[in-house]
């Protein structure tokens, strides 16, 4: 399986902190003349940082005497504050790992907290821990909540999310949680498999991610007594306090695909900022959102644009989240024994910093990147698709077939979808449909319906990036969903748009037909075109990435293209 990352100190380490806290060992990184936010005591107030073996040996009022090989950082004029922690992220989303890990060192996140959905679904079992490990070795420290069933239904469940196979990623001491729990219906109801893998994972000492959009107060009650710890779903302060008032950890989402701290923001004021079950997120930062927004330094920044007083602000992206996966022993705050992942801002205010230095390194400094990021070798556990030979023509994607009227799904905005059955009229689309095809990479499968409110003049667009299985095909025109889709399967995976027999647009995904290896700027900027082509072509939603994604999405409201077939999320 590869080895436990662990994340205690060593006999050897206490010993090497000790002596340079006493001034007996000179320190390996000296910061001096900042001030410093310090998350546990509320207070900002000069000190001196010293840092031994990765880790924060000093912080106080005495000066300690540098050695011939200490690195000494001028902090005159600036905050030291800790470095960023998100707890809920998506890797995968477009960007591998490893170009997430340098955008996040470049604006001040030091550690993520990652979903294991596309290790589980792409990766043998015998190989998730090493590419969990390879992980491990970023800069960025990775830890993971693990799935326990699949977003969209797919073929070979039962064997990815097999009980074996979770109980042993559970042992994991990277592995802080479970969830998120999408299907979280199910264990309202009291599904004896679903109440049985929270159990195991709370007798772990784990927590259980929540995942319950739209769920009463009431059934939040039932969700927190089946053991679920948290959950990042709530739109309104009401509904976050609803979360609170159940004893639920909250994560406050703010992202490209629901930006809703101006919302949850009254939630984070007043006796409740100090609660220590806050934490922000932006679920998933998209690569335009990383561009040009930022990552957990944005999120601060809009915490406190929207009225949340700084130090709540600063410490829901870091001692909170710390403190809720049992790392605030380990980082999360300015202190000694913690991992030196340290800040230097220009101001409280400013939350994306001028340094950034990550277990006990200098990392990046006016946002650049300052040391090695390893390249990962995913195509050992993440090749691209190999079908085989065969590509859909034409007729692959006829409405031959299709009932009238058709179960057919009305895309409400980015992802949320309303039925609308409709009828075929001499086997014609109607004008504003397209036909949504899901089908297997190899050919042996396929899931059909017709979608209305993402664009009407879309030749063939298809996309290996789905949550669910297969590759998914929109488009008006059959021969241009053909040419699509072999593109995609020719790349090993994508994104493709064709238009009147010829692509437009091809943006590869080699890494398991879900991620580019480019840095996240080019993959945004890709997107970009993306978006501008379906835009002109009447697209009039948020980032098309997500809309892709979600279309398979079992859990969201209320018509899905799965592997099953149309699924009516509410009736199940």
């Amino acid at each position: 399986m590869g080895a436990v990352k662990r994340t205690f100190r060593t006999a050897d380490e206490l010993r090497v902190l000790a002596a340079t806290a006493r001034g007996d060992r000179p320190p390996d990184l000296l910061l001096v003349g900042g001030r410093v936010l310090n998350v546990y005591s509320g207070d900002l107030y000069p000190a001196t940082v010293a840092v031994a073996a990765g880790r924060i040996a000093y912080v106080g009022e005495r000066a300690l005497p540098p050695g011939p090989h200490t690195t000494v950082l001028d902090a005159r004029g600036r905050v030291i504050a800790p470095g960023y922690v998100d707890p809920h992220a998506h890797p995968f989303a477009l960007c591998t790992p490893e170009a997430l890990t340098r955008t996040a060192l470049s604006l001040g996140t030091t550690c993520i907290v990652a979903d294991t959905m596309p290790l589980l679904m792409l990766t043998a079992p015998e190989q998730t821990a090493e590419a969990m490990a390879a992980m491990g070795a970023l800069p960025v420290r990775w830890f993971f909540f693990l799935r326990q069933h699949a977003q969209g239904h797919v073929p070979d469940e039962d064997a990815r999310f097999s009980d074996a196979r979770l109980a042993a990623l559970l042992d994991r001491e990277e592995v802080r949680a479970v969830g998120e729990l999408t299907r979280w219906p199910q264990v309202h109801a009291g599904d004896e498999a679903q109440l049985g893998r929270i159990a195991r994972a709370l007798a772990a000492g784990r927590r259980v991610e929540g995942h319950a959009p739209g769920a009463s107060p009431d059934r939040l009650q039932v969700l927190a007594a089946a053991g679920v710890s948290s959950d990042h779903e709530a739109l309104t302060a009401d509904q976050a306090l609803a979360r609170l008032r159940a004893g639920l950890y909250v994560m406050l989402r703010h992202g490209s695909l629901r930006p809703d701290l101006d919302a949850l923001a009254p939630v984070a004021t007043g006796a409740r900022a100090c609660s220590g079950r806050l934490m922000l997120t932006p679920d998933g930062p998209s690569p335009q959102f990383l561009r040009d927004c930022g990552y957990m330094d944005f999120l601060v920044t809009a915490a406190i644009r929207a009225g949340v007083e700084p130090l709540a602000a600063y410490r829901m992206a870091t001692l909170n989240p710390a403190t809720y996966y049992g790392l605030d022993e380990e980082l999360g705050g300015v202190a000694p024994g913690r991992r030196a992942d340290l800040l230097l801002l220009e101001r409280l205010e400013t939350p994306r910093p001028e340094v950034v230095i990550a277990g006990g390194r200098l990392a990046a400094r006016e946002g650049r990147v300052e040391i090695e990021i390893p390249r990962i070798p995913w195509d050992r556990w993440m090749p691209p698709l190999a079908p085989g030979p065969w590509r859909p023509d034409a007729g692959f994607f006829t409405l031959d077939g299709l009932p009238s009227p058709v179960p057919a799904a009305h895309l409400e905005n980015t992802v949320i979808t309303v039925r609308r059955d409709v009828a075929l009229d001499g086997g014609s689309l109607p004008d504003g449909m397209l036909q949504a095809v899901l089908f297997d990479p190899g050919g042996r499968w396929r899931c059909r319906t017709l979608l209305s409110g993402f664009a009407d003049r879309i030749g063939g667009l298809a996309a290996s990036y789905t949550g669910g299985a297969g590759i998914l095909c929109l488009g008006r025109t059959p021969a241009d969903m053909a040419l699509a889709a072999a593109r995609v399967l020719d790349c090993g995976g994508g994104i493709a748009l064709a238009e009147d027999g010829a692509l437009l647009f091809t943006l590869p995904l080699p890494v398991g037909g879900m991620a580019s290896p480019d840095p996240c700027a080019q993959v945004a900027a890709a997107l970009d075109r993306l978006d501008g082509l379906l835009a002109a072509r009447g697209y009039q939603h948020g980032e098309v990435a997500y809309t892709l994604l979600f279309l398979s999405f079992d859990a969201l409201p209320y018509v899905r293209l799965t592997y099953r077939g149309v699924w009516d999320v509410v009736a199940g």
